[in-house]
Order: C-alpha cells, then sequence, then structure tokens
C-alpha cells in the first residue's frame, strides 16, 4: 500500500515540476504548428499559387496542400484543450501523482507524433492511428483525475 500512496505523495516538487513541463511542451508543438501553416502560407504567396488576399476570411479559398497546416493548427485547440483541462485540474486540487506525469508526458508524445505525422508525409491512417492513442492516453488521464478526486489521494 506504501507503494501505491508514494505515487502521490513522492518528490511533490519534481512531479509538479514534470507536469508543468508536459503543458509547456504542448505549447511548443503549438507554436511549431502556427510556424509551419505561416510558412507554407508565405511560401504559396511568394510562390504565387494564392493572393495573400484569400486570408482576409481563411476558409476554402485555400488549396488543399496549405489547407492542411490551417487544420494541424486547429487541431492543437481539440483535445489539447480537455488536457490543460485535466492537467490544471489535478494541479488544482493537489491530485496529480507520478501517474499523471507518465500519461501526460506520454500523451504530449503522441500529439507532437500526430502533427508532425500531418506536416510531414500526412499518412491519414498512420495519423488515425497515432490520434487514437493519444485519445486513449486522454481517457486514462481522465480516469486517474476521477479516482484520485474521488478518493483526494495525495490531497
Amino acid at each position: 500500500m506504501d507503494f501505491i500512496t508514494s505515487l502521490w505523495t513522492a518528490a511533490p516538487v519534481l512531479k509538479t515540476q514534470l507536469t508543468v513541463l508536459a503543458i509547456l511542451l504542448q505549447i511548443v508543438i503549438t507554436i511549431w504548428c502556427y510556424m509551419q501553416m505561416s510558412k507554407a502560407r508565405v511560401g504559396a504567396a511568394k510562390a504565387g499559387t494564392v493572393s495573400p488576399e484569400i486570408y482576409k476570411a481563411v476558409g476554402d479559398a485555400e488549396p488543399e496542400e496549405i489547407r492542411v497546416y490551417t487544420r494541424l493548427v486547429a487541431n492543437q485547440f481539440e483535445s489539447p484543450v480537455l488536457f490543460y483541462v485535466i492537467i490544471l485540474t489535478g494541479l488544482a486540487i493537489g491530485v496529480t501523482s507520478w501517474i499523471t506525469v507518465v500519461l501526460a508526458l506520454l500523451y504530449v508524445f503522441f500529439r507532437l507524433s500526430h502533427a508532425k505525422e500531418m506536416a510531414g508525409e500526412h499518412n491519414v491512417l498512420r495519423r488515425r492511428k497515432i490520434f487514437i492513442q493519444s485519445i486513449r492516453v486522454l481517457m486514462l488521464l481522465i480516469l486517474e483525475l476521477a479516482i484520485s478526486t474521488v478518493f483526494m489521494i495525495g490531497a
């Protein structure tokens, strides 16, 4: 039983630092995605593929090879928002554990893999598998938060 309790109580400062690091890494991924989108848009405008005027209101006017980068950025404001809420809630009520740390870092790894796949080779089936893995990890984070909260483990 001591081992299980230690998942919530051992090295609290380091645990918090690593949990916050996971949040910061996800933010860095988002910034990287914005940079990829900007690079694609500027490149297309310079090449004459698109008129800069289409960016007055982004929509279907973008060619598919550029629209993928718009979707790449939009993806960072979908399931990652839930990630931020879950992690920040756990930190705020003091129930994060080493399980939280491992799952948070694993989630960020899958989000990075997903973003790189989308901005790179863009194999949709491979990207979907990566996405499904990230959602599984997110569901485990939700479960871990719920259990920790109900039993107020670590608080």
